[in-house]
């Protein structure tokens, strides 16, 4: 940590790019420093998250990366490098733009780029080991108790999205997958969703709808609506969609921190789905019609 004109305390507050590849790392080495860390670097006054990820990418890697490319993972606070006795919180975020990692020139400034393994610990700067260590440790709890991950649809995750099957049954409530990403490709305002399991098996796929989405249902700006929810037949019967249900909330808050309701709609003649939201604390508001369905709203305040 640093301190102040007051005596106190400060966090070195960063922003990084995490790009991962098996067991693996892509890390940089500055000024021929012994370790290596994350792309990325110290927030300026005034800047945003993203913003200040843009430019040390483009000052470290000349790389230029869309804002809108750029997803918050987590933070982590570890031990500062190559300063002694201080802390830092790096803010991590990986990208879904298509970067050729080989191709990268990085500036003068970086002396060294390289994917670094993991356990290659004696390579790598203190907070890196960290967030490493972090992950591990939320693995095996995931693994242990066979938790979900919510992933943003990106191209790289089409042939996850591809290998989704929907029982037939459940076409008569929802559109494929497949035909969610298409209307995405059309509207800014809907986010698909990839959901993994502990063994990152793509176990199903649901939309998140923002602005016109949503307003049939509420007047409020800052809710979101959740539709298209699909459990794969392959993997039904696992309790996947109440995991989904319980994590909802959770990711929304990261991944959208403005939104602060939920609405979605369930079929009047899709009971299973109706004990299921009533399970998970939604509320009903009444009813409507989507796709000349007579359907029910519900909702959950965030």
């Amino acid at each position: 940590m640093e301190m102040d004109v007051a005596g106190c305390y400060v966090m070195i507050k960063c922003v990084c790019l995490v790009i991962e590849k098996q067991d693996k790392l892509l890390l940089v080495q500055a000024r021929n420093r012994d370790k290596y860390y994350f792309p990325g670097g110290k927030i300026d006054k005034g800047e945003t998250y993203k913003k200040a990820l843009q430019r040390e990418l483009n000052e470290e890697l000349q790389l230029d990366i869309p804002e809108s490319s750029l997803i918050y993972m987590d933070t982590v606070v570890g031990e500062a490098y190559p300063q002694e006795n201080m802390q830092t919180e790096l803010n991590c975020f990986y990208t879904t733009a298509d970067v050729d990692w080989t191709t990268v020139v990085p500036s003068q400034e970086i002396t060294d780029l390289q994917w670094i393994d993991k356990k290659d610990k004696h390579l790598i700067a203190p907070a890196v080991i960290t967030w490493i260590e972090a992950h591990q440790q939320i693995n095996r709890i995931r693994q242990e108790n066979n938790l979900i991950e919510l992933v943003p649809y990106n191209e790289k995750l089409k042939s996850d999205l591809n290998h989704i099957e929907i029982a037939i049954s459940d076409r008569q409530f929802t559109k494929t997958p497949v035909e969610n990403i298409e209307l995405a490709a059309h509207d800014s305002e809907r986010h698909p969703t990839l959901i993994y399991n502990h063994e990152q098996q793509c176990v199903g796929f649901f939309t998140l709808h923002e602005g016109q989405g949503v307003t049939p249902y509420t007047e409020n700006k800052d809710a979101i609506f959740f539709r298209s929810f699909s459990i794969d037949k392959k993997h039904r019967g696992k309790g996947y969609a109440k995991k989904v249900m319980t994590a909802l909330p959770g990711y929304l808050s990261e991944q959208f921190p403005n939104i602060n309701e939920i609405y979605l709609t369930v079929n009047n003649d899709n009971v299973i789905a109706q004990q299921l939201y009533e399970q998970c604390n939604y509320q009903y508001v009444g009813t409507s019609t989507l796709e000349n369905r007579p359907v029910y709203i519900l909702k959950q305040k965030i």
